[in-house]
């Protein structure tokens, strides 16, 4: 289980308006253009479904998928599913408050990394790298002798190696500031302690609620059984008569005896 401290649920949101909506402006966000840094947000929910949790995973993907994330791990274990995504920034606001919505919430808590002057660097490296490309594919192509020749391949080689390595990151670091990591545990109810059960209030409802529904199944059971009701009624009743008529006649006999 999660052992951070809880956070509101609203500092997300907060985070995701203004970081990913661009404050209802028509015009592209600046922060997806990179000219006002760029950022990686990273969010942790624990939630115990009300209902069949196990089937609260496919509602989960389901969500996923129609807000364009991507699925990056799926773990099954015995009392518990942990998803592991990317959600873009403009659709994890209504991807997150889904997955609120499925049950009880029992942690929940986000992280918000500068990674700008990382991404930075790497573009540098990469700039670097692309004119060293550049310098020895000239070299190649003057390359007299087959030493040179091998020379200049090896060099190239290495050089491209890197560079493929270098765009890779850029790849990775653009995408960690224009989504959200989502890391999603599904909880089995039966597993969660009385002190993850949030507010007694919600506590006294839950219970309300699961006694009124063993109420309404004792009386459809009582209800299917009317026959075996009505023959209890009748065997009362038969017993009733037959303890009357034995009432009555030794009430009869004892007059009988008096008179003579």
């Amino acid at each position: 289980m999660l052992k951070s401290k809880p956070k509101k649920w609203g500092h997300l949101l907060v985070l995701l308006w203004l970081w990913g909506c661009g404050g209802g402006s028509s015009e592209s966000s600046p922060f997806m253009e990179g000219r006002e840094g760029k950022k990686a947000l990273e969010a942790w929910l624990e939630v115990a479904p009300n209902k069949n949790w196990k089937s609260a995973k496919d509602s989960v993907l389901r969500w996923l998928e129609a807000a364009g994330g991507t699925l990056l791990e799926l773990e099954v274990l015995e009392h518990r599913i942990q998803v592991h995504a990317r959600v873009p920034v403009s659709q994890a606001e209504v991807f997150f408050t889904r997955v609120r919505n499925l049950g009880l919430v029992l942690s929940e808590y986000t992280a918000l990394a500068d990674i700008t002057r990382q991404y930075t660097d790497i573009e540098a490296r990469l700039a670097s790298k692309e004119a060293a490309v550049s310098r020895l594919q000239a070299l190649l192509a003057q390359a007299r002798t087959p030493s040179e020749v091998l020379e200049a391949e090896k060099a190239l080689q290495q050089a491209l190696e890197a560079r493929d390595e270098l765009r890779t990151q850029l790849e990775n670091a653009r995408l960690l500031s224009q989504t959200v990591t989502a890391r999603v545990t599904l909880r089995n109810p039966a597993t969660v302690e009385y002190s993850e059960g949030g507010s007694y209030t919600y506590q006294l409802l839950r219970s309300l609620q699961a006694g009124w529904t063993g109420f309404v199944y004792f009386t459809f059971v009582v209800a299917y059984l009317w026959w075996f009701w009505l023959l209890i009624g009748g065997v009362v009743l038969w017993v009733v008569w037959i303890r009357r008529r034995r009432r009555q006649r030794g009430v009869g006999q004892a007059s009988g005896s008096a008179s003579t």
